[in-house]
């Protein structure tokens, strides 16, 4: 074929159509040969964002993970088998993957189980929300209601209704469900479970329940679920459950007795910096992009290992990088705003709201470093006692800075909270703030400042 002349057109695209999840790179070349039009790309057409920014999605590469996924992936063999599975707990603060955890559970078991997910909430019973967990799956799978006939009625009849208060603190309103025709002898959410669990093993499918933000979980609810749980495990019908929460959990699972004792529990924490290499390296390798090594050191080090920045970082350097390599100036050009964003939402209104005596607390806990702390460590760096912070620490913790992990401990409840207050020391510090750590402000007769 002989190569006439080409006419050469030079295109400049900018993002591709949203609606087919392509981004276009900036240089098209349309050539004539033999009167044929030919494309060819400055570079290539780049694929979708393979990194996941939102809250509690599924990264495309969950690294640092290996002994929870293998826990896992174990459980739901052993459930697929009809063996019992060691319960799961994963706890951690928020932004570790928690909640990605639950959802590979989810995933994993879809064809095989059927998934109570159950979210607790401040103030809430857990009853309601199981109740709430039941409706939902009834209405989503129509088949499934089909199969299980009438076990989604007998389960949620075992169950009491919502109650509602009234106006003018006039009390509440309970609206009982309908007798049964059977006299319970066990506790009623346990009832709703044990018909559940029956009915899905009718079908050739086992029970997954799972619990998140278990922290805010009603004890006596929870321990009836672990009790049922628990003594699944004696049947040929186990249920496999697992939840998570942020690391106060620990007190919530230490009041269910000897049950937990037993169980898989995970401490979540930051990831390595290997970790977070492969985290960045790992799903751009897969659809064929490159990226620079002081790019992934400037990305790694932003980071600091905590998974949600992880994403974050890499997802903005991806958005702005063209053709084939993301290069050190991409991530340069979105470090700054992404920063600044993710100050502004996880930092700034919390501590743009604390007086002086908080701020004074809160750059003293920051100054012992990441983790927990003990309040007694914390008075000391400030020259007072811990009888003398109570009220501070008590606000600390209203206002959603602080926590407690464990008895006499403090911890920063936003993770990199500790770094960010040092980056900001000259807003912080103001000179009342300065004033209450140097001592200035002292009750009559002497002694340690007084906050």
């Amino acid at each position: 074929m002989r190569e006439t002349a080409p006419h050469v057109a030079r295109l400049r695209l900018g993002p591709g159509d949203p609606s087919d999840g392509v981004k276009s790179v900036r240089n098209v070349k349309l050539t004539v040969l033999d009167g044929r039009v030919l494309l060819y790309l400055g570079s290539m057409v780049l694929p979708p964002n393979p990194f996941q920014p939102a809250p509690g999605a599924t990264p495309p590469a969950l690294v640092g993970r290996d002994a929870e996924v293998i826990a896992i992936e174990d459980a739901l063999d052993r459930a697929t088998r009809g063996s019992q599975p060691t319960p799961m707990a994963f706890v951690g603060l928020r932004g570790l993957g928690k909640t990605v955890l639950l959802h590979r559970i989810a995933q994993d078991s879809m064809r095989t189980a059927l998934h109570l997910a159950v979210e607790a909430e401040p103030g809430v019973s857990l009853v309601s929300s199981f109740r709430e967990a039941m409706h939902l799956l009834r209405e989503r799978d129509k088949p499934l209601k089909k199969r299980l006939g009438d076990a989604f009625d007998v389960a949620l009849r075992h169950l009491p209704l919502p109650s509602f208060e009234l106006p003018g603190s006039m009390g509440s309103v309970s609206l009982q469900a309908p007798e049964s025709g059977s006299k319970l002898e066990d506790n009623p959410l346990g009832q709703a479970l044990m018909t559940f669990n029956r009915a899905a093993h009718e079908v050739n499918k086992f029970l997954v329940i799972t619990v998140d933000e278990v922290q805010d979980a009603d004890v006596a609810s929870l321990r009836t679920v672990v009790a049922r749980v628990n003594q699944s495990a004696g049947t040929k019908e186990p249920i496999l459950f697992a939840c998570a929460g942020l690391p106060q959990s620990r007190d919530i699972l230490r009041a269910l007795r000897t049950y937990t004792t037993r169980w898989d529990i995970f401490d979540l924490e930051f990831l390595t910096r290997a970790e977070c290499v492969e985290a960045i390296r790992k799903p751009l390798t897969a659809v064929g992009i490159t990226i620079e090594d002081r790019a992934v050191d400037l990305l790694v080090q932003e980071s600091a290992g905590y998974p949600f920045f992880v994403q974050k970082y890499a997802s903005a350097a991806w958005n702005k990088h063209r053709d084939s390599t993301i290069t050190l100036r991409d991530a340069e050009a979105t470090v700054p705003g992404v920063r600044k964003l993710l100050e502004k939402t996880l930092y700034g209104s919390a501590f743009a709201g604390l007086t002086a005596r908080e701020v004074a607390v809160a750059l003293a806990v920051a100054e012992l470093g990441p983790g927990a702390h003990a309040l007694g460590n914390v008075a000391k760096s400030l020259g007072t006692t811990s009888d003398a912070l109570g009220s501070i620490r008590s606000n600390l913790i209203k206002k959603d800075v602080l926590f407690v992990p464990s008895s006499g401990m403090l911890q920063f409840r936003m993770p990199l909270a500790d770094r960010y207050v040092l980056e900001h020391r000259d807003d912080l510090e103001t000179k009342d703030v300065i004033a209450f750590r140097h001592g200035i402000a002292r009750p009559k007769g002497g002694g340690g400042i007084t906050l």
